[in-house]
């Protein structure tokens, strides 16, 4: 297809292919500005074929060339372009609303709300119905029957089945403890939890979320997309630090890791929370986490005021709304499911062993007597309740759940467990995030990081304690 020009240059353009004998395509790049053809032309008659058109046109030959293209283009256009009147889709319309905050702020509160209740019902009914009948029947029967006929007694079968008679979250054995933990209470949780975050992502409402929070987040010294590494972290927080690898600055990364050690707990902490604290309403697990939301945004703000360095501006990519492909769900859930048991299960094994030769050897008791007196008077909490906030740097869920036995004796009140709670949210990650710490921060920055959250769970520990002192 031949591209005709209007009469003047079409007949500048003959005149100079027939004194050059050079093909129609050079000459046209020649009048379009291309040296490489230009110097095939010689100047006196390139310039007088071009004499004309220029004065008419009171402009360059390159600058009328190109006006000439783009006519071009747009009669093309024309020619084959065919425009439809087209309503926007129901699935259009919902996109629009949830980016805009007067809509999508209220209706990301409900989406929020929506997935903790169905976290909870989900959940909830899968451990205490499934699970516990399980593991307090078969699985225990089982289990012991195994274990005593090998090990009637001593280190090794303390260390398989832990404390006799103590409940499966107390006893701390790897095959009563370090099985129904992550199986029993953290498996439902985090099942459930992987199902709707990847439903939410193979429809398209996380990025729109992350253009929601952009804003709020820029007030901490981050980006909306920071919202996926919290999101994942809610889940494991292996996998939420390794995500802040899509920030593009280390001081953002810094930032992010030293938030999600210190205010976002991740399922297994979460489900163990529930178990304990859910029993005395829900407005007391809303008063866990109110403190370590504000928590989050005081220790951003903090951060944002004392490290330099400015927020880069980037564009985030919103897809449109599609239905989810439940293939595709089914998959992705796997797989994230699969690095929870690769990266967190091991660890709960390597944590309640540790435990169990300190607590054998009675060096956690030691500990526990030392610190007792300077820790219990600023925390508020009694001597049983320090040895749980000490094993917390090797598993916080099961540090967390042998609050439950200390409220169910009356040696703490729901004042206390909040305490202690919380405090086990924010002092330190779990040994498998500190290890993607180590990986992602280095040594320096990591030991940073973990004086940050040690200063700022004392702190906060203190200050509650005061409150709740008041409050009594």
């Amino acid at each position: 297809m031949q591209i005709e020009f209007e009469p003047r240059i079409e007949r500048a353009i003959k005149s100079i292919v027939q004194k050059t004998g050079l093909p129609r395509w050079q000459v046209v790049l020649a009048l379009e500005g291309l040296e490489e053809f230009k110097k095939k032309i010689p100047i006196d008659i390139f310039t007088k074929s071009i004499r004309q058109i220029e004065q008419d046109h009171k402009e360059q030959i390159e600058s009328i060339m190109l006006k000439a293209r783009f006519g071009q283009a747009g009669s093309i256009v024309k020619r084959v372009q065919k425009v439809h009147h087209r309503h926007p889709t129901w699935l259009e319309k919902f996109g629009d609303i949830t980016v805009k905050p007067s809509t999508g702020i209220p209706l990301a509160f409900l989406v929020l709300y929506g997935i903790f209740y169905l976290f909870v019902t989900l959940a909830g009914w899968i451990t205490d119905k499934i699970m516990v009948p399980f593991f307090e029947g078969p699985y225990d029967k089982v289990i012991h029957f195994i274990v005593e006929s090998f090990f009637p007694q001593g280190f090794v079968h303390d260390i398989l089945l832990g404390t006799s008679g103590a409940g499966y979250l107390e006893s701390l054995g790897l095959l009563t403890t370090g099985v129904f933990v992550p199986i029993g209470v953290v498996l439902p949780a985090v099942l459930i939890f992987y199902v709707i975050l990847t439903l939410l992502e193979d429809v398209g409402y996380l990025p729109r979320l992350a253009v929601l929070v952009d804003s709020i987040f820029h007030k901490i010294g981050l980006h909306g997309y920071s919202i996926i590494p919290v999101i994942l972290a809610f889940g494991c927080n292996v996998p939420g630090a390794m995500a802040s690898r899509i920030l593009e600055t280390k001081r953002q990364r810094f930032v992010v890791l030293t938030l999600l050690g210190i205010s976002v707990p991740c399922m297994a902490q979460t489900a163990v929370i529930l178990n304990i604290i859910g029993p005395f309403g829900v407005e007391w697990v809303v008063v866990v986490y109110g403190i370590l939301l504000c928590i989050f945004v005081g220790a951003g703000s903090l951060l944002n005021r004392v490290l330099p360095g400015e927020t880069p501006e980037i564009a985030i990519e919103i897809p449109p709304y599609r239905l989810p492909r439940f293939s595709n769900l089914g998959m992705k859930a796997a797989l994230r499911l699969q690095r929870f048991f690769l990266d967190a299960v091991p660890w709960v094994f390597v944590g309640i062993l540790i435990v169990n030769v300190l607590y054998t050897l009675q060096i956690t008791k030691i500990l526990s007597d030392v610190l007792s007196p300077s820790l219990g008077g600023w925390l508020g909490l009694p001597r049983e309740a320090i040895y749980p906030l000490l094993i917390g740097f090797l598993r916080k869920d099961v540090a967390t759940g042998l609050i439950a036995p200390l409220l169910n004796k009356g040696i703490m009140d729901i004042y206390q467990a909040i305490i202690a709670v919380v405090i086990l949210a924010v002092y330190f990650p779990c040994v498998a995030t500190f290890v993607v710490f180590l990986k992602e921060l280095g040594i320096k920055d990591t030991l940073k990081s973990t004086l940050l959250m040690i200063a700022t769970a004392l702190g906060v520990g203190g200050l509650l304690n005061l409150i709740f002192t008041m409050v009594r």
